[in-house]
């Protein structure tokens, strides 16, 4: 880890950003990113955090392979503790992070702890967005973690994503879960998990698998629904060892979004 975040240049996946980020602005975020950084470092220690499969992390740390590490939407701040310590173990961890000058902030953090970004949108330039991760992957050996529900939903809904990069790259996907035994929801789309202080947080890291190559349409949507099992196979191992009833989540139909 390093507390410098000059080296936050990232991989451009996406269309050129409409406002160019001012001096003052870099100044600030200069300023602003080591505080904010050091705040989440306090909050983990709030958490009593548990690591299931750890022997898959182990393994890619010495491998240097990379991997796409899938995840929920509404478990980024618990997966970012995950992402700090594989970017300390030297896997090079990254978050596919919006082009937009916002976005530039979590650009900062991520150098912070030793990461680079990827830039681009799903929801924007999808298919930029694609190139950039395979990019980052083939050319970096980056790990990308990817929210496979996307950034709009729906709710614990696997899209295509994750499947489509692992096998653009040709690289294993690791399922990820969490849970909290005492937490807060936020009334977003997602219903983002907090954990509250000093309650047990458990992730489980999942078994690397593989997605074949040559896929047709049937087969792709067999993979995603795969995934979407996985997934939802470690939120219950990681909800049952931390002790906390599933959340509920509302089925819809395969036919209402993609």
């Amino acid at each position: 880890m390093t507390d410098q975040p000059g080296s936050h240049r990232a991989e451009k996946s996406a269309p050129g950003r409409q406002r160019e980020l001012t001096r003052g602005r870099q100044i600030l975020l200069r300023v602003v990113t080591p505080i904010f950084a050091r705040v989440i470092k306090i909050v983990w220690a709030f958490f009593r955090i548990e690591l299931q499969g750890e022997e898959h992390i182990r393994e890619l740390a010495e491998s240097g392979r990379p991997v796409v590490l899938a995840i929920w939407h509404e478990g980024l701040v618990v997966v970012g503790w995950l992402a700090a310590q594989l970017l300390a173990k030297g896997v090079k961890a990254t978050f596919l992070i919006s082009p937009s000058v916002d976005g530039e902030f979590g650009v900062y953090l991520l150098a912070w702890f030793g990461g680079k970004a990827v830039r681009g949108s799903g929801r924007r330039s999808g298919a930029a967005a694609l190139r950039g991760l395979n990019r980052a992957i083939r050319v970096d050996g980056q790990s990308p973690f990817i929210a496979v529900d996307g950034s709009k939903g729906p709710r614990r809904y696997c899209k295509h994503g994750a499947t489509t990069v692992a096998r653009m790259a040709g690289v294993p996907i690791v399922p990820i879960g969490f849970a909290a035994g005492r937490s807060w929801r936020l009334r977003t789309w997602d219903r983002h998990l907090i954990p509250k202080p000093f309650s047990t947080v458990v992730i489980t890291v999942g078994e690397p698998f593989t997605v074949p190559r040559q896929l047709d349409d049937q087969a792709q949507e067999e993979q995603r629904r795969d995934l979407e099992a996985k997934l939802n196979h470690q939120m219950k191992m990681a909800e049952e060892q931390a002790g906390t009833a599933p959340d509920a989540v509302t089925v819809i139909d395969d036919n209402e979004e993609d």
